[in-house]
Formats: structure tokens, sequence, C-alpha cells
């Protein structure tokens, strides 16, 4: 069973059902991401993020890079907000979280922010439009992105994993020193 490729709409305006998709997986993302900015609970704020990830996820999905999809639901729709919902529940911080300040700058600096960034993110829409024809058959593939990574990558990719090695062992040996602390202290 296959999609149907347009949907029509009542006046008579073909939509193709990618663009719907990719309007929907949008306006996940950003409210989201909304949801990351405003809520003042931390643990909303994870699954805000969460959010954002999977809609991210379906965005590339559209893009046809299939593993840039995938890896971005493992990594970091499942391994990062975890790793924060774990942290926020290690620290406690459950409660909501409050700033006793003015928020009046702060939301007209928000707002001019956020015109400049779509000033500046015209120029880039308008470009992304221009070279989207020109991407190779098989872009985003396992095939491509393996090749890329063990021919032309392997040096910075084997860097990679080293410097993750040596961070993984050195977070363990600070938390070692931690725990050696605490039972001295204790006794």
């Amino acid at each position: 069973m296959s999609l149907p490729q347009q949907v029509h709409v009542k006046l008579g305006v073909v939509v193709k059902l990618t663009a719907v998709i990719f309007y929907v997986m949008a306006a996940v993302s950003v409210a989201s991401a909304l949801v990351v900015v405003f809520a003042r609970s931390p643990m909303r704020c994870a699954v805000g993020l969460m959010g954002t990830f999977l809609g991210l996820a379906g965005i590339y999905v559209l893009l046809h890079a299939h593993l840039i999809a995938v890896l971005q639901v493992l990594v970091y729709a499942g391994g990062v907000t975890v790793l924060f919902a774990f942290v926020i529940m290690m620290m406690r911080q459950g409660q909501q979280m409050r700033y006793p300040g003015p928020f009046m700058p702060v939301r007209i600096l928000s707002i001019l922010t956020l015109a400049y960034l779509v000033y500046l993110a015209g120029p880039v829409i308008l470009e992304v439009q221009r070279l989207k024809e020109a991407l190779p058959d098989g872009y985003g593939t396992v095939r491509l992105v393996g090749e890329a990574l063990f021919s032309k990558a392997v040096v910075p990719f084997e860097a990679a994993g080293i410097l993750l090695l040596v961070t993984m062992v050195a977070a363990i040996s600070l938390i070692g020193r931690g725990a050696g602390r605490k039972k001295e202290g204790g006794a």
C-alpha cells in the first residue's frame, strides 16, 4: 500500500503529501522547542527536548537521510534525553524554577533576537533551495556515509573515538575519587 503523492484541497489547490508531513514535523519540532524554553519544570523541558529530536528525525526522513534519522532517534531522542532525565532526577530538581527579575527587557531582547535570526535565515533558505537539486543519488544512505567515514574521514573518526574513551575514563576516575572521599569523611 503506497501513500498518495498529492492531496487535493477544496479550493482546487494540489498539495504534495511530503509538504504536509514536513509542515507537521516542523510544527512538532518548533512546539517542542518552545516547551523546552518556556516550561518551568525541568522534566517537562526534557520531554520537550525529546519531541524536538523526534520531529527533526522526521524531517531527516523526508530528506532521504535515513541513517541520520535513525541516529537522531537512537542517540539524541533515546540516549541524550534519558541522560538528561536521569541527571534531573539525581539532582532532585523536580520543583518549578522561578525567575524573580524583570521580564520586560528579556522579552524585548528575545523578540529582537528572533527577528535577527529570521533575517539571517532568509539567504540560507534560498541557498538551500538552489543547491537541493545538486545532491548525488543515494545521499544520506548508510553505504555512502560508511564509505566516507572509513575512507576520507577515518582519522577524525578514530580521533573522536579516542576522545570519547578518554572522557569516559576521566569521568569514571573522578566519580571513584568522589566516592572514596565520602567514605573517608563519613567514617
